[in-house]
């Protein structure tokens, strides 16, 4: 019972600590950055926010600062394609799954130098194992129904690719040598 009473107020707390956000903070944050979504935002964040809306910058750099913070953890995912697509290209992009997706934001958001933050994200993919398209799938599940293709090696997705593009094999050989790459 005390555990439960302890996990209790403890969640109490820290569901509560995002919306620490005063209403003059709020309204101060709102003028320069009308988006923000304080439910999000921790206390830290709140207070360089309001700081940077009470101070003597300008309004053009107060909006740029503010913005900076608010997005750094929590990026706008109305964005989020748009910036990602300056970084990895779109068939890439378009085969990676949400995690990958949030590591890739997060050193866009962190990174200084578009440049060398763009050469670390392309080092991260290199490595990264592909996964097939589903057309790419599909493709293989007709040759190979009782394909499992949950769980495959950058080089077995080289090789199938292979196979499947091969126009001058016919299905069968195609069939036999995706067997041969999964076994």
């Amino acid at each position: 019972m005390k555990r439960f009473l302890t996990i209790t107020a403890l969640s109490t707390v820290i569901a509560t600590s995002a919306f620490a956000a005063s209403e003059a903070e709020m309204t101060a944050i709102s003028t320069y950055y009308p988006d923000a979504n304080y439910e999000t935002l921790t206390d830290q964040q709140v207070a360089e926010m309001f700081a940077i809306a009470n101070s003597g910058k300008d309004d053009t750099e107060k909006k740029t600062e503010i913005r900076t913070i608010a997005e750094a953890d929590n990026p706008n995912p109305a964005t989020t394609e748009v910036n990602l697509t300056e970084y990895v290209p779109e068939w890439r992009l378009m085969e990676m799954s949400a995690p990958e997706k949030e590591s890739v934001m997060a050193l866009v958001n962190r990174g200084d130098d578009p440049e060398a933050t763009r050469v670390q994200i392309l080092e991260s993919l290199h490595s990264a194992t592909p996964n097939l398209t589903a057309g790419e799938a599909q493709k293989v599940k007709d040759l190979v129904p009782s394909a499992d293709l949950t769980v495959l090696t950058t080089e077995q997705i080289q090789d199938i690719r292979a196979v499947i593009y091969n126009g001058d094999e016919n299905d069968a050989n195609k069939k036999s040598r995706i067997d041969e790459i999964l076994s």
